[in-house]
């Protein structure tokens, strides 16, 4: 997510920018849109994979968002992460560094730039105070490490620091002192230049930005994502602090999150999923973390729906049965329902019942364009995880409230001003 920012009471409010997007640094104009399509989903799949495994992290996600570190500030460019917590950027001197549109932040530049010591509560509170920081002849008094290796074996590594970050342009800038973060000194891996600078992390937990910014925002923050697919539409935004529109206008429906001792995930219950005329329940055998309540990730950094088998097959065959049978192959044989075109009137009504909240999916919500011949069902069978991805949920005002512990949905039209 690219921020520019406007100020008012109710917190910051912030444009976004896709990271296919011709206005995004990272665009690739040599991809068709659906080479770009084909990728989103391959994304998916490995991030999907990642979310299932214990100890692993996701890397990357479809955002991106300006931030600027150190006094006087220094602008990166970095992914915004509801599943990651330890917010990290590039730091020089590299050791190993990848390549990138903007130069490593310079501690040596920044008077407000400080070492977190091996020795101090941040340094154990990081470590879940199993800090073994000052083992093995380190000195307490050397800079705390920190390290985060990913799905796909690239990895981070440096010291853990405080800094004042800055979340706007030349024309607005708020700025917050002390902000805990990873200066990566070794940053290894061939997906990393995609990321931009680092990684902003907004999952769950004590190092997370709206945590840390809890004095200012009251553990509140908001998305809601455009069309990603059209290049002519505003490509959403993000809020944080207390969002009026989303506390006190009509429509607006919450459900509980939940989440596991660890886990940067945010976690919902979906009971199941109701196509016309159609009810499916959510299968009661499988739960996507049985230790938790929750049966099912939101994830902003995941394109496509990841549903239980006899979900999906549910869903897929009472879709199917409304839109009639003249269906396409995906060129790219991931999706199994497709077709050259879809009548919006022949697109059933598909709800998700998430515990005391319904969420209506509008056909944009549904199918996803694959190629020029193909647009199909963007949900796809999971034996494991189960994922709310974005394209469900673009054209939704996204709410979390870390104190209340909610998810709140609102539909607004997220991608026209």
């Amino acid at each position: 997510m690219f921020l520019t920012i406007q100020a008012d009471r109710n917190g910051l409010i912030l444009d976004l920018i896709h990271r296919d997007s011709p206005e995004s640094p990272l665009h690739n104009p040599s991809l068709t849109p659906f080479q770009r399509a084909k990728y989103a989903v391959q994304r998916s799949f490995d991030r999907a994979l990642t979310l299932d495994s214990s100890g692993v992290l996701p890397n990357g996600g479809e955002y991106l968002m300006r931030i600027s570190y150190g006094t006087p500030p220094e602008e990166t460019l970095a992914v915004v992460d509801t599943g990651s917590v330890l917010s990290w950027v590039q730091c020089s001197p590299c050791i190993n560094c990848y390549k990138e549109k903007f130069r490593p932040f310079s501690p040596k530049k920044s008077s407000t730039f400080r070492v977190v010591p091996c020795s101090s509560d941040t340094c154990h509170l990081y470590y879940a105070n199993n800090n073994t920081c000052g083992a093995n002849s380190i000195k307490p008094s050397m800079p705390c490490p920190y390290g985060i290796v990913y799905n796909d074996r690239s990895y981070t590594r440096g010291v853990l620091a405080f800094d004042t970050i800055s979340l706007g342009d030349s024309n607005k800038i708020r700025s917050f002192q002390r902000f805990g973060f990873g200066c990566g000194y070794e940053n290894v891996g061939t997906t990393f230049p995609y990321l931009g600078s680092g990684l902003v992390g907004l999952g769950y937990g004590e190092f997370s930005l709206i945590s840390q910014l809890y004095p200012t925002f009251s553990g509140k923050f908001s998305y809601c994502l455009g069309l990603s697919f059209d290049t002519s539409a505003k490509p959403g935004e993000i809020s944080f602090g207390n969002d009026q529109s989303i506390t006190y206008s009509k429509g607006v429906v919450s459900t509980p999150f939940f989440t596991e001792l660890g886990s940067p995930y945010y976690m919902i219950n979906l009971q199941g999923i109701s196509v016309a005329n159609t009810t499916l329940k959510f299968p009661n055998y499988l739960s996507s973390m049985p230790q938790v309540q929750g049966n099912i990730i939101i994830d902003s950094g995941t394109t496509i729906t990841f549903l239980p088998l006899d979900l999906y097959v549910g869903l897929r065959s009472a879709v199917g049965g409304a839109m009639g049978n003249k269906t396409v192959p995906d060129p790219f044989s991931n999706f199994e329902l497709c077709y050259a075109s879809v009548n919006e009137t022949k697109v059933p009504a598909v709800t998700f019942h998430f515990q005391g909240a319904d969420l209506k999916l509008e056909p944009v919500n549904l199918f996803y364009r694959t190629s020029n011949t193909s647009v199909c069902l963007a949900f796809l069978p999971s034996n494991s995880v189960a994922i709310l991805g974005n394209v469900a949920h673009m054209n939704v005002k996204v709410g979390y409230d870390l104190v209340k512990k909610i998810i709140s949905f609102m539909p607004k039209d997220c991608s026209h001003k």
